[in-house]
């Protein structure tokens, strides 16, 4: 049970680290593919509005746009001006792409890489500008404009492109600004990124791993504490039983039996049986609570423990159905199994309703061996079944009472299950009726 509570422990601080670390990643990498695409918007905005400032073409023209940057003053992309710039124009240049309340940039320029292409009021094509790169023709241009308007979008990527789709009073304009280096980093960002969270979760899982022990070493020590305070307790408790019961003994010889007698070897039984219930939960909670396992025939264990219940149904005027398996076989100690479906049958016996039905499934199913016991019974509430596993629990204190029960049954069936490396579960369906459902 430690190991598991360790183990428990770590995957929660890894669970944390993980959703720290997806929520630090995913923020930072929205933000930079954010501001990347505000950036190329922005710049965008300043290529329309320089163009519809500089923009004296003739309404209906199409093609080449050789004679446009000329009056541009941008510096069209050819084999002369794809390096530096031109010794003397930095002061001559235009504000070109400045954005609101920046300074004008003498790069800009150079460094902006984009095409765009216009359209009349019946999107008829009336202008294209490749001048200002250099990877894309007039063709291709036009192919892409096209397969845009075809779209629905209004601004996005295409392939490497940022692109926006404006209008003016003349028409449309789709400007395609070249992004392939922002986009470059911004992969690169989340690349490293997404590196970076798997080397820094790694490392946090190797000093959760480490710590872990030290940080367990409190439960550790309580656990320890109220497994010798149980073994303690319950020696120390055993000898006043003892006395009790034989005192008992000796005033029934010499005075008979009597409902008070009667009543305190009732008690005295209650105590003993939980006392063992105590020491067995305290034994199943052990790092092995099986030292030393065995193969055995669990339909034989099986067949051996039902085999009364059966009888005990049959007097008490309930329907008493069961299907064993044969040849299942189980490596441990027989004796826990017996004891988890001795405390199920007892438990579907004791709370199944007056003439009700119960039933006692054992197979193997997909490599894993499935006890099932079910049981008709009036449940007032099922939302909260899996309480029933909780030690001394008891939804019914009157029931309960008049049952004998102690509320730990349950807890050890659950204890056992675990300690083969099992689940139990409870289900019921209808409120009128509870399954237990055993997978080892």
């Amino acid at each position: 049970m430690l190991k598991k509570m360790r183990w428990h422990f770590i995957l929660a601080a890894m669970a944390a680290v993980f959703i720290m670390l997806v929520v630090v990643l995913a923020g930072v990498n929205v933000w930079n593919y954010h501001n990347t695409a505000s950036r190329a918007d922005q710049r965008i905005q300043e290529i329309y509005t320089f163009e519809a400032g500089n923009g004296a073409d003739a309404a209906g023209e199409t093609g080449s746009t050789a004679d446009a940057s000329k009056n541009s003053e941008i510096p069209p992309v050819n084999a002369a001006n794809t390096s530096n710039p031109p010794t003397g124009q930095t002061e001559t240049l235009p504000p070109v792409f400045p954005g609101p309340g920046q300074e004008r940039d003498p790069e800009a320029p150079y460094t902006t890489r984009f095409f765009l292409v216009k359209l009349d009021e019946n999107e008829e094509i009336t202008k294209v500008s490749t001048d200002f790169i250099a990877s894309v023709t007039q063709e291709e241009a036009k192919e892409y404009a096209q397969n845009i308007l075809n779209g629905k979008r209004k601004k996005g990527y295409y392939k490497n492109y940022r692109f926006q789709i404006l209008s003016d009073n003349n028409g449309k304009i789709v400007i395609f600004l070249n992004c392939s280096m922002e986009l470059h980093s911004a992969w690169n960002v989340l690349l490293i990124s997404c590196l970076m969270g798997i080397v820094c979760f790694f490392i946090v899982f190797l000093l959760v791993l480490l710590l872990s022990r030290r940080a367990m070493k409190p439960y550790i020590r309580n656990m320890e504490r109220q497994k010798r305070f149980i073994t303690d307790a319950s020696h120390e408790i055993k000898t006043p039983l003892t006395s009790i019961a034989t005192s008992v003994d000796v005033i029934e010889m010499e005075h008979g039996t009597d409902e008070w007698t009667d009543n305190i070897h009732k008690q005295t039984a209650k105590m003993s049986r939980m006392v063992a219930d105590l020491v067995t939960l305290s034994r199943l909670d052990e790092e092995n609570p099986f030292p030393e396992k065995i193969e055995f025939s669990l339909s034989d264990a099986v067949w051996e423990v039902a085999e009364p219940f059966a009888s005990l149904a049959k007097a008490q005027g309930k329907a008493y159905t069961q299907r064993i398996e044969e040849n299942l076989t189980l490596c441990g100690n027989p004796d826990s199994i017996r004891q988890l479906i001795s405390i199920l049958l007892d438990n579907a016996l004791k709370y199944s309703d007056e003439h009700g039905s119960i039933r006692l499934d054992v197979y193997k199913v997909h490599g894993k061996t499935k006890i099932e016991v079910f049981n008709t019974c009036i449940l007032e509430d099922t939302r909260n079944l899996s309480r029933l596993f909780d030690r001394f629990y008891r939804p019914d204190d009157s029931r309960s009472q008049k049952t004998g029960g102690t509320g730990i049954g349950l807890s050890i069936a659950q204890a056992v299950a675990e300690a083969y490396g099992g689940k139990i579960k409870v289900h019921s369906k209808d409120g009128k009726s509870i399954l237990f459902q055993v997978s080892i």
